[in-house]
């Protein structure tokens, strides 16, 4: 039976810095997925942030990384895969907390004006798996936290 326990998160963004990668594809790489017939690219957003909640992860550093997803693969057993979260501490020097997130190719630019001008949180919500990795359900940027109910 597999276990599945709801993990949700809130993180402070900190920074974040852009790339494009332009390289020569190796010949596995089908031809369908080649740019100009030999070389492939990838554009990602590099996000520095800082766990807000929950308390067992709160103060530690996160990085996130943000790619444009190209088409979608739907199932009726799992739901579409848009990101992950993994603790890779003492798996690489410097090694913490990581998400990879996926966001449609058609609201790249806005994503990008927004995270330069407005965003300043991200809620991920997923669920944890028996291995201990984490499957992201869904995921929301915004400009300020939401405000906690009185007690």
């Amino acid at each position: 039976m597999t276990i599945e326990a709801p993990h949700d998160c809130v993180v402070e963004i900190l920074s974040w810095d852009g790339g494009f990668y332009l390289l020569p594809a190796r010949e596995s790489v089908p031809k369908t997925h080649r740019f100009q017939g030999g070389l492939i690219y990838s554009s990602m957003i590099d996000i520095e942030g800082r766990v807000i909640e929950p308390d067992r992860f709160a103060g530690r550093r996160m990085r996130i990384f943000l790619s444009q997803l190209r088409w979608w693969h739907f199932s009726r057993t799992r739901p579409a895969y848009i990101g992950a979260l993994s603790d890779r501490t003492g798996e690489l020097p410097g090694g913490g907390l990581e998400a990879s997130l996926y966001i449609p190719e058609q609201a790249w630019s806005t994503a990008v004006t927004c995270l330069g001008a407005v965003w300043r949180r991200l809620r991920l919500n997923g669920v944890e798996h028996e291995d201990g990795h984490v499957t992201i359900r869904e995921f929301a940027f915004s400009a300020a936290p939401k405000p906690k109910p009185d007690a």
